[in-house]
């Protein structure tokens, strides 16, 4: 198969470093620039869309490729090994010519090659995505093991975004699925790996509910109107997803052991979030929330998610009677948030997050101070395009913002990307080492440092 010929497709998510490889490769002793640190031991890996060789360009959407998790082992001050591997879902696997990977669920179980996200999570790993599918373990080395029920208490879907509670090691979960109709499922995954809590939650209409925040009191119910189109999906659309102008636009706070009657309902202006940066409980009692806002999501542009300018904004929610304030934190092209993970549904002061360039394109890094309502931009340049940054404490009792972020970038002028490590206190100065990798990772979504106890 030969995929890299796509790069001069007319879909803007197929060109670029948007096309996909078509080789799983393995690197060892991987060449650095400066110093990796010796606190750092154990595995970066990250996960994104690329689709083998059944594509129609025409009808492509960015979402629907098949997951391909990319690997760093780094130990001692080495970068030991790549590895890039499909996750092997049936369909993968036939096409790949290898036997089908064993499965906790019924033959008819859709199963998904995971695409969104990988995660450690009680001593194994994880490649996940949304809609209906259920998790894929890996192994160390990134191979396929199963097709996880976790352990018989998964009732049907996961999702590409579990939060973990810092304080417990739970994971908050909320899926997703079209054929629940209009419902989403809240879960909690406990800290051995075993779903403890399931909350169903009708809704007006089969929304595409991407992530979840949580603060110490409350789970966030992301009600947004880009909908699932039965018609779409009737006539063999792949992504069947839309905005909806006439749904209403709102935001739940869940009590964190309550029910879903129990919800209050915070109606907003209409929008889409992706992704939440974080939230926490205000001292006055509201809910504060701050995230990256699209205006409309899949409105005009239908192969992947742009639709204008994405922005960093926050919301007050009031759980007492529902009102909402607004207001807009940074102007600049924004996505993939993340934060120092010790702090999830608490009070941030720091957040980390990718510039966007045109046509969804890695730009800059960016790091606000939300105290100060500064803003600190990272470019090395324009061949250089950096994707999701991660944060990384020097020691686990560290300061937040002290340590190290790690985000991928790709080098136009090479086309080969580069794993840098930067301190994250001199975030705009050289960066502590890069790793040089000897393959290009195309844009993906999202990966996470699992250290090796994890």
């Amino acid at each position: 198969m030969t995929t890299r010929a796509l790069d001069g497709s007319s879909n803007p998510f197929l060109r670029g470093n948007h096309a996909p490889v078509d080789v799983e490769t393995t690197a060892f002793d991987l060449a650095v620039t400066g110093r990796i640190p010796l606190e750092l031991n154990g595995r970066y890996l990250r996960n994104g869309p690329n689709p083998m060789n059944d594509i129609d360009p025409d009808k492509h959407h960015w979402f629907i490729g098949d997951g391909m998790v990319h690997g760093l082992r780094i130990c001692d001050g080495r970068a030991e090994w790549y590895r890039n591997r499909w996750v092997r879902s049936t369909k993968v696997a036939r096409a790949l010519g290898q036997p089908i990977p064993a499965s906790d669920w019924p033959a008819e179980h859709a199963n998904f090659a995971a695409n969104t996200n990988v995660i450690g999570h009680a001593g194994k790993t994880f490649a996940i995505v949304e809609g209906g599918s259920p998790p894929i373990e890996l192994g160390f080395e990134l191979e396929t093991i199963r097709v996880s029920n976790l352990g018989g208490t998964l009732p049907q879907a996961f999702s590409a975004h579990p939060k973990r509670d810092p304080r417990t090691g739970e994971l908050h979960v909320m899926a997703y699925w079209w054929g629940w109709g209009n419902k989403v499922q809240y879960l909690v995954v406990d800290a051995s790996g075993k779903v403890r809590r399931t909350v169903d939650i009708a809704l007006p209409g089969s929304t595409m509910l991407h992530d979840i925040a949580f603060t110490e009191k409350y789970v966030l119910v992301f009600d947004l109107p880009c909908l699932f189109n039965v018609d779409l999906a009737m006539g063999g659309e792949l992504f069947p997803y839309r905005w909806d102008d006439t749904y209403q636009a709102r935001i739940g706070l869940l009590p964190r052991e309550g029910g879903a009657g129990d919800i209050t309902w915070c109606t907003i202006d209409p929008c889409y979030i992706f992704h939440p940066m974080n939230a926490y409980d205000a001292a006055d009692g509201k809910v504060v929330l701050d995230a990256v806002r699209h205006e409309k999501m899949f409105a005009s542009e239908i192969r992947g998610p742009n639709e204008g300018t994405p922005t960093l904004e926050q919301w007050l929610l009031n759980p007492t009677d529902g009102s909402v304030s607004h207001r807009r934190l940074d102007d600049r092209p924004l996505e993939f948030p993340r934060i120092d993970e010790r702090l999830i549904g608490r009070q941030n002061t720091i957040g980390y997050g990718a510039g966007i360039g045109d046509g969804f394109t890695p730009d800059v890094l960016v790091k606000h101070n939300l105290l100060a309502a500064t803003t600190e931009v990272r470019n090395d340049g324009a061949h250089f395009g950096y994707g999701e940054p991660i944060f990384v404490p020097r020691f686990e009792s560290a300061a937040e913002d002290n340590g190290w972020i790690m985000a991928l970038r790709h080098n136009r002028d090479t086309d080969l990307s580069e794993l840098v490590i930067i301190d994250s206190q001199t975030f705009t100065d050289e960066p502590v080492a890069v790793i040089h990798l000897p393959v290009r990772v195309p844009n993906g979504f999202h990966g996470n440092w699992i250290p090796l106890n994890q």
